[in-house]
């Protein structure tokens, strides 16, 4: 974080909480809310590296509200929509867009949520209204305007293409690290604790953020993870449902290098498998730092050793961070 002042919808926007406390007060928030979650799960002492912060500016995906002609964030526990017009954690091309994003939303009507995301192509927008309806001939003319827009890609009404200039390799719902210089943090730390590993598999790997780059570092590398994006990674891809249907332990047997990447519920059946291997290393990255530590604790129990757990503050003044553990277990 290099920005001292404070925004002038601090307070009132449900985005950000801490922006006024100093940094070191909280970093150390931050740090001692880590060694919390490992401690309630009886892991005292672990070996945290310090916080890897994500500049300001860099996010690339927001999600908006809008009703009656207003759209921004909503206050924070509350439906109310505070109509920002800056956000110092979002890239500024989505900051810039905000004016014409209202005035649309307001020709549109009705109430529902704004998902933007900014690609190298342009900005992806999915509007996605309360309550499903069928497009009134008015609507679409109005979407079909939007489209007109230079900065727009790809507009997506309720699930629905209304327009893509640029073949984009994702699908609107797809999911996308907060930012690139986040994800590139997080792949540098997955990379360097690969070590001399040879065959390894990419558990809840969406599109393929960590699969590609074990890759094309060597590794045969199988991805799997509930969601269709795991097409993107062609044959290297499965479809599967992780928390009802986990890779079995003696689907695992050859393996010597487990990375997952799971959603904020964490990963317990999926590990409870694991802890069943003689997998070597594993490698967690976690939004949560408590269900992380859940996981972690059963893994331990089974043998392996936390060597790192290193902070990505890739939700800068919230009560989010994310973490990558490293855990290796002697042959």
């Amino acid at each position: 974080m290099t920005e001292n002042t404070i925004c002038p919808f601090f307070g009132v926007c449900g985005g950000c909480l801490y922006q006024d406390l100093a940094p070191e007060v909280y970093t150390d928030k931050k740090t001692r809310f880590i060694r919390r979650s490992f401690s309630d799960y009886g892991l005292d002492d672990i070996p945290l590296n310090p916080i890897r912060a994500v500049p300001l500016r860099t996010r690339r995906r927001a999600s908006f509200a809008y009703a009656g002609g207003n759209l921004g964030y909503n206050a924070h526990k509350s439906h109310q929509i505070v109509a920002i017009t800056e956000c110092r954690l979002l890239k500024p091309e989505i900051v810039s867009f905000l004016p014409t994003l209202r005035q649309w939303t307001g020709k549109l009507g009705g109430r529902g949520d704004v998902f933007v995301l900014s690609t190298d192509f342009g900005l992806d927008i999915h509007i996605r209204p309360d309550r499903p309806e069928k497009p009134t001939l008015e609507k679409l003319e109005v979407l079909t305007e939007f489209t007109q827009n230079p900065a727009v890609v790809r507009l997506t009404y309720q699930g629905t293409p209304v327009a893509e200039k640029v073949k984009l390799p994702i699908l609107p719902d797809d999911f996308l690290q907060p930012s690139k210089e986040g994800e590139q943090i997080l792949l540098d730390l997955m990379l360097d604790a690969v070590g001399k590993a040879e065959r390894a598999v990419d558990l809840f790997c969406g599109s393929g953020t960590f699969t590609r780059p074990l890759a094309k570092r060597g590794l045969r590398v199988m991805g799997y993870d509930t969601s269709d994006s795991v097409r993107n990674l062609g044959p290297m891809g499965v479809q599967r449902d992780l928390f009802r249907s986990p890779l079995l332990s003696e689907e695992m047997v050859d393996l010597d290098l487990i990375v997952l990447d799971p959603p904020r519920a964490g990963a317990k059946a999926q590990v409870e498998q694991i802890a069943q291997t003689r997998v070597p290393k594993i490698i967690m990255i976690s939004c949560s730092p408590k269900t992380a530590a859940r996981d972690c604790r059963i893994l331990t129990e089974a043998g392996w050793e936390i060597k790192s757990v290193t902070p990505v503050d890739q939700f800068l003044w919230s009560d989010h961070i994310e973490i990558v553990c490293v855990l290796e277990k002697e042959a």
